[in-house]
């Protein structure tokens, strides 16, 4: 019995000697009257074997069987498959992949009671700052941005991983791998947002050059009114989406935290999964993202859509594209990145010799040449053989000086004549 027990014991044995109260005994047992009559009962029908709970020195139900015990040891120690992931990340993945349901305040007294370490997080400077509360609606913002890590741990090269997320559900819109942070890979972004959604009310971004130019408007610019924009930029503008440039990383804290948890959680489970091309990683995450959101997505403030459908039969090679204009020639051919195009008659109603049109270049690099909004079919003209050039065979010169003779070839100089026989 503990000393808690004793002091109860004496308690109910002054109660029943009628030495004190029920009152005076619930006050000092910290119980109810009817809790305090119910263990009056009790003990004088089993004495002091009434006191302690039925259930002191009994295994609960719910314990972790050893069996259990060693298979999650297996795959948390140090050598183990899960050794770097945080206790949240680990409960999901022996759910996912181990069939091992586990809850993950649970998981985490394991873990501490065999000292493993826990992924400590990294301290952050305290730093004064006001929290933005999130958009009420889903379409009505969607933070964009880049990052170039190396996913693959080693196994392959670097590679920056595009994204969007929706400031509102906390949604991942678009996931997707490339080479380097490039203006074709937002206009894939664009695009299969556009295509699967449909168009947000504005999209958050940093001032990375390829979203926001650099440029300053020249004295022309600010009496047409124009604005100087990237190739990107110009694109969100003719869709009529909002650009906007954040001033800090904090400011777009909702996709900055999306690559932190990306950077733990994906890196691993790509390791896993023996990711270890750019090609394998881009499937990879077709699967991955319907399993981050299904655990990450919030319900938004409000039910209503900010998002805007595209028409039907939009040209896409149109909207989502780089977009350049050409002077066409008197031969209705344009000159675009060292190839000549030549239009075809069949797609023009009028002569666009010495018109300017326009050549768009879609995020896969399939150029366009567009009249307006009509699209130009052409072919390409190919290039036109160059002539070799042949080498002269160089001839002998006879110098002659006085008695002194000596052949040589021309640009020989004085050096010749030092070495001539007399």
């Amino acid at each position: 019995m503990t000393n808690a027990d004793q002091r109860r014991a004496d308690i109910l044995t002054h109660l029943i000697a009628k030495k004190t109260t029920v009152a005076t005994a619930a006050i000092r047992l910290d119980l109810t009257e009817r809790q305090v009559r119910r263990l009056k009962v009790n003990f004088e029908k089993d004495a002091i074997a009434s006191i302690p709970h039925k259930n002191r020195g009994r295994k609960p139900v719910h314990t972790m069987t050893d069996e259990l015990a060693n298979a999650i040891w297996k795959l948390a120690s140090p050598t183990g498959i899960y050794h770097d992931f945080n206790t949240s990340h680990m409960a999901h993945m022996l759910a996912k992949d181990q069939n091992i349901i586990i809850g993950r305040s649970t998981l985490q007294r394991f873990l501490r009671a065999r000292r493993v370490p826990l992924c400590p997080q990294p301290e952050r400077k305290p730093t004064d700052r006001t929290r933005r509360l999130r958009k009420a609606s889903i379409g009505e913002m969607a933070q964009i941005d880049g990052s170039l890590h190396d996913w693959l741990e080693g196994r392959g090269p670097k590679m920056c991983l595009m994204g969007s997320i929706d400031d509102a559900s906390n949604n991942v819109l678009h996931l997707r791998f490339w080479p380097t942070e490039s203006a074709a890979g937002y206009l894939y972004m664009f695009r299969d947002i556009a295509v699967r959604f449909g168009l947000p009310a504005s999209y958050y971004h940093d001032k990375h050059t390829i979203l926001r130019s650099p440029k300053k408007a020249t004295i022309d610019d600010e009496l047409a009114g124009k604005v100087p924009m990237s190739h990107v930029q110009k694109v969100l503008h003719d869709l009529g989406v909002e650009s906007i440039a954040a001033h800090s990383p904090q400011a777009k804290g909702r996709i900055e935290r999306l690559w932190e948890t990306l950077q733990d959680r994906l890196c691993k489970e790509m390791r896993l999964g023996q990711v270890d091309t750019l090609d394998q990683a881009n499937q990879f995450l077709v699967q991955f993202i319907k399993e981050f959101n299904a655990t990450f997505s919030l319900e938004p403030i409000s039910a209503e859509t900010e998002w805007v459908e595209m028409l039907p039969g939009a040209d896409l090679d149109y909207l989502f594209s780089m977009q350049e204009t050409r002077t066409v020639k008197l031969d209705h051919t344009v000159a675009f990145e060292g190839q000549i195009f030549q239009i075809k008659s069949g797609s023009r109603t009028r002569s666009l010799a010495r018109k300017v049109i326009g050549v768009r270049t879609n995020p896969e690099g399939v150029t366009f040449l567009y009249d307006g909004k009509k699209r130009l079919q052409y072919s390409i003209v190919p290039e036109r053989p160059r002539a070799q050039a042949t080498e002269k065979p160089v001839k002998a010169v006879t110098v002659k000086l006085d008695d002194i003779q000596t052949t040589t070839k021309p640009n020989a100089g004085r050096r010749a004549f030092m070495f001539a026989k007399p």
